[in-house]
Order: structure tokens, then sequence, then C-alpha cells
């Protein structure tokens, strides 16, 4: 006896809105690009403040 698949997959449509607010909410607190972060502080440390 062959036995049915069943398809257990369901796709969800979810406006932008809930979408954006998903995905900010997953990023929130993370380093996306460390690298670049380095090297904005390096290059801040080496920034002189001009005497006004």
């Amino acid at each position: 006896m062959r036995t049915k698949e069943n398809s257990t997959e369901r796709l969800v449509t979810v406006p932008q809105k809930g979408l954006l607010s998903l995905v900010a909410n997953k990023l929130k607190d993370r380093v996306l690009f460390p690298d670049k972060l380095e090297k904005a502080k390096e290059y801040m440390k080496k920034i002189e403040l001009a005497k006004q």
C-alpha cells in the first residue's frame, strides 16, 4: 500500500510593514559590518578637532 505524501509547508502572507518589523527585531543589537565599524573607530581616533 502506498502512503500519500502530505505537504506540511504552508505559506503565510505578511504585509510589508509587518515583515520589516520582524526583520528589524531579528537584527536588533547586531553588528552587520564589524570590519567597517573597526575601521571607522580607528579613523575617529585619528581625528583632531579644530580650535574655534
